[in-house]
């Protein structure tokens, strides 16, 4: 029986806080995949940019800290290794599983998900709806199983947004 590895939904916040939004409704989503419950370590698939010129970014290898980036004496302009391919202006928050991937079958995880159509120039879509969407592919998909309660409501008890 092959190795499973946690799906999950991970939260990144703006690095600086905006007046104009709360930071729900400035949350970005992504979809990681975790390699082993001892170490955070794992790959992250996202959209970037905004709703003008979305793109699905290359699967990066990133360490999701327990500790979301907590302050330290770093310079803002060098980044931890947490901060290493995370959306640009934003910090790791937190994250959520949503199901397993097997480990055999995870190189399906990135074609999938670029299958996924981008909308641009759309504001009620974004990473949010992109995540969305991919959960409900990933559920069509041998070897992966996505929890059949995973919505975007859940998503959004879980991580305390409204």
């Amino acid at each position: 029986m092959p190795p499973y590895y946690e799906l999950a939904v991970a939260r990144f916040l703006p690095t600086s806080a905006s007046s104009s939004s709360s930071p729900c409704e400035c949350s970005r989503w992504a979809i990681t995949v975790t390699f082993t419950s001892s170490s955070p370590g794992g790959l992250l698939y996202q959209i970037t940019g905004t709703q003008d010129d979305y793109a699905l970014a290359a699967p990066a290898s990133v360490t999701l800290s327990s500790q979301p980036n907590s302050p330290s004496s770093k310079s803002p302009t060098s980044p931890s290794p947490t901060d290493q391919n995370q959306p640009a202006g934003y910090r790791y928050a937190s994250k959520v599983a949503i199901g397993y991937a097997d480990a055999e079958l995870l190189h399906n995880l990135h074609s999938t998900l670029a299958a996924i159509p981008i909308r641009h120039g759309d504001a009620k879509w974004g990473t949010h709806e992109w995540v969305m969407q991919g959960a409900d592919a990933l559920r069509k998909v041998e070897g992966f199983l996505v929890e059949r309660h995973v919505s975007t409501q859940w998503i959004k008890d879980k991580f305390g947004e409204k």
